[in-house]
């Protein structure tokens, strides 16, 4: 399924995030909102010591940054704000605690243990039956575990190569349920999206083999803001899983026939999200919050649930993430997008819901530079622009190329007090695009856009 099939938020286009991957996707989203709503943005250099909060073994380059009314300030790092506590953070690290705390408070878990010696994990599976899962204790993004093991035989081979793979030492095996897996988004008592992960798979077309399904896909996947960075890798879990199948990648699947990759729904993996929120049953919406609250001082984050099949009220939590990823939320693959950020804004500055915001975005990647070559501590984004915008719109044709004439304009524009942008159409012709909040500013601008190259011919 292509991502064109996705309802994106208006204001938030593919054309906003050109460009953004990754965890510096979930910070942009978040910051981009609070900017838009006229709220003071300010961005910090790479691993600067402000970052109180656990980064949870990555920089802070591009993803640390602050947001403030005048009156109160917030932090954030990636998707999470200051009020999420790093006692919380640790917490969802480790799955064995938060399991501990969910089952304190009544909210349904997988049953499962955890064990550091291969035979302690076989005589375990062997003691509660299969299918079962393995996952490292500590681990995250998916790596290193495997879900619906069948059998002894399948599970040694499969603790052979996650030996072999990782570093752990410690390896969670639980009962593998049955039923769609759900990553929700919480933000107080409110469950704000719901994604549907489904694992990695190709749909035959009746000429091409698995491989060559899996390179149109990951073409596919490159359309989407969220997903590029995430190709479907083959590995052995994916030859694992196409064995069980009695495939290999050479065979070719009749028109129609979908073929799983991967068991585990990661995303990162290779797996695709499906927006799903309206699927979810108020009990397991409830189950979602209530997970929530069994730890402490965690207002905001993602929490996966696996529903049972015969019973949509019912399901199991199996973890927490604090620092959760949001981009699917505002692209999946198919249906609606859900406002993540919004709902994270309205929960740090309730008193900016409501109000009037602009559709403006600023220029990201740009920051990026002077922040991680230590060339500036702090980068103030200026205010978004809250009144009545006028723009203009300026092709200029001749030798404007390797003669400073871009950074002339852009020069220019900034002791203007105008926005928006320069950019090189071809080799001989740029456009120039500007918005203010007086027309006449525009209008004289024109004497400066005529500048900088030998007699340029100027259209408008």
């Amino acid at each position: 399924m292509k991502s064109q099939e996705a309802e994106l938020l208006p204001a938030l286009s593919k054309k906003v995030v050109e460009g953004i991957t990754g965890f510096q996707l979930c910070s942009y989203l978040v910051a981009l909102e609070g900017w838009r709503r006229g709220l003071e943005l300010k961005w910090y250099r790479d691993e600067t010591s402000l970052c109180k909060l656990d980064r949870m073994n990555s920089s802070t380059h591009g993803k640390f940054f602050s947001l403030s009314n005048g009156d109160n300030m917030h932090y954030f790092f990636r998707s999470r704000g200051d009020k999420v506590a790093n006692k919380a953070v640790r917490i969802c690290q480790n799955k064995e605690e938060t399991k501990a705390l969910l089952k304190q408070s009544n909210v349904p878990i997988p049953v499962g243990k955890t064990f550091e010696t291969d035979e302690n994990i076989i005589a375990y599976a062997n003691e509660i039956g299969y299918p079962v899962i393995i996952k490292p204790l500590n681990g995250s993004m998916g790596k290193g575990v495997y879900t619906n093991i069948s059998n002894e035989n399948e599970l040694a081979g499969i603790i052979k190569e996650l030996r072999s793979k990782y570093s752990y030492r410690q390896y969670i095996v639980e009962k593998h349920y049955d039923g769609n897996e759900y990553r929700i988004y919480v933000v107080g008592d409110k469950v704000i999206g719901a994604t549907n992960r489904i694992p990695a798979n190709v749909v035959g077309d009746g000429i091409n083999t698995i491989e060559n399904l899996i390179e149109i896909k990951n073409k596919e996947r490159k359309q989407n803001p969220y997903l590029a960075p995430k190709p479907i890798k083959v590995d052995y879990e994916v030859t694992y899983m196409l064995e069980r199948a009695g495939y290999t990648l050479d065979n070719i699947p009749e028109k129609g026939e979908q073929v799983f990759l991967r068991e585990k729904s990661n995303l990162s993996s290779g797996g695709d999200p499906m927006e799903a929120t309206d699927e979810l049953s108020d009990e397991v919406k409830q189950i979602a919050v209530n997970g929530l609250k069994a730890l402490p001082s965690i207002p905001h984050a993602g929490i996966d649930i696996i529903v049972d099949p015969r019973d949509n009220r019912k399901g199991v939590v199996l973890e927490i993430n604090g620092t959760a990823e949001i981009g699917f939320h505002l692209f999946p693959l198919a249906g609606k997008a859900r406002d993540v950020p919004g709902a994270i804004i309205d929960y740090y500055f309730p008193e900016t819901i409501g109000e009037n915001k602009t559709h403006f975005y600023f220029d990201y990647l740009s920051l990026l530079g002077p922040l991680k070559q230590c060339a500036a501590d702090e980068i103030r984004v200026i205010k978004t622009p809250m009144k009545e915008m006028f723009a203009k719109k300026y092709t200029v044709s001749g030798k404007v190329n390797r003669v400073g004439y871009m950074n002339y304009i852009k020069r220019q524009a900034l002791r203007n007090n105008l926005f928006g942008y320069a950019k090189k159409i071809d080799n001989n012709t740029i456009e120039v695009y500007l918005i203010s909040e007086k027309k006449d500013g525009l209008d004289t601008f024109k004497k400066f856009v005529s500048k900088g190259s030998k007699n340029p011919l100027l259209n408008r």
